[in-house]
């Protein structure tokens, strides 16, 4: 008999759901707090021993992981999307109930060497600076809302830009707008709302150049700096796109080939075979960090405008399957090319 302690956990904020055993033993439970006392109280419990536990990626982070991989046991975190659930088993929810499910999950893969679908866990480092790059994205992000938000609000009351501004959010035209939140001739609310977006939309601006400046600054370190160059000698591939897939991606030596990239990036079309209907495709997976996917979008668009070979690659694809469906295989090449060229400048 297997001498491997099992344990399935549901991590939540404020506490963890346990379900630990051996293979062929009845399995034990506990709630415990999800803190240093309850961490404690666990390990307790759980008793000296080979242990190894599973809990599903959430917004909790890997603080759980951090901690019981520093005490000696052995940890896994596994993707929620990849494990099955029946319709009995959402329709009769209960924390312990998924602490289970993972213990038996984790205990087949043990046990009898089933699939387990461990998510990569990246070291602190990569986690912190994640979140700078991540933050730059969700700050331009916004700052679309907000100029979307005021274009609507001047079609609302039919106000036009001037026709000889042809260009929007120029200084011109920020100046304009400026103009219509302080003319005394306009509504009061109006004004307001409109000087309230500007304030808004001014704020972000300031916000997004100290980040951007902090992305190149990370760009420029010793172990992003030769990665950086030989992927921004693409055209439409900044700063910005190639450290989002850089931080996404990780350790970019963990991945063994091309469809690998391409199958974590979630550019790799789904598939369905059964009976008589034979390796029947889909659209892409959409698996993987989407922040990447848009940032490859984003830099694929400029790369099929500029650069003649690409615009070659794209322009049969497009006549033959359609626009979108061809941009969706330059940004699996593309994703590809810049793995390439971050491998071997690693």
């Amino acid at each position: 008999m297997s001498k491997m302690i099992y344990l399935g956990m549901d991590v939540h904020l404020n506490l963890i759901a346990v379900v630990w055993g051996r293979a062929k033993e009845k399995a034990r439970c506990l709630i415990v707090d999800n803190s240093p006392k309850g961490w404690e109280k666990l390990v307790q419990a759980v008793g000296p021993g080979e242990i190894w536990g599973v809990y599903e990626a959430s917004s909790c982070g890997f603080e759980v992981y951090d901690h019981f991989t520093k005490i000696g046991w052995r940890m896994s975190v596994v993707a929620p999307t990849h494990i099955h659930k029946s319709v009995l088993s959402r329709k009769r929810k209960t924390d312990l109930r998924d602490a289970k499910r993972l213990w038996e999950v984790l205990v087949s893969h043990g046990e009898l060497g089933t699939e387990l679908p461990a998510v990569w866990i990246p070291e602190e480092r990569i986690r912190e600076e994640r979140e700078i790059v991540r933050r730059r994205l969700s700050l331009a992000d916004h700052r679309t809302r907000v100029k979307n938000g005021i274009t609507s609000l001047l079609r609302m009351h039919k106000l036009k830009r001037p026709c000889e501004m042809k260009t929007a959010w120029s200084q011109a035209h920020v100046a304009w707008l400026k103009g219509l939140s302080s003319d005394p001739a306009r509504g009061v609310h109006l004004r307001t709302a409109l000087g309230s977006l500007l304030r808004e939309l001014e704020f972000l601006d300031a916000e997004l150049a100290i980040l951007q400046k902090e992305v190149e600054k990370l760009s420029g370190e010793e172990r992003y700096r030769k990665m950086v160059e030989y992927m921004t000698e693409l055209d439409g591939v900044g700063v910005l796109t190639a450290m989002t897939f850089l931080v996404e991606l990780g350790d970019v030596r963990r991945f063994r080939n091309r469809r690998q990239v391409a199958s974590y990036l979630g550019l790799v079309p789904t598939s369905y075979e059964s009976g008589e209907d034979d390796d029947h495709k889909g659209p892409i997976t959409h698996l993987g960090p989407a922040r990447v996917r848009k940032v490859l979008n984003q830099a694929a668009w400029t790369l099929v405008r500029k650069d003649a070979h690409w615009k070659a690659r794209y322009g049969p694809l497009a006549a033959r399957r359609g626009a979108l469906k061809a941009i969706v295989a330059i940004m699996r090449k593309l994703g590809i090319e810049l793995w390439h060229r971050a491998l071997a400048a690693a």
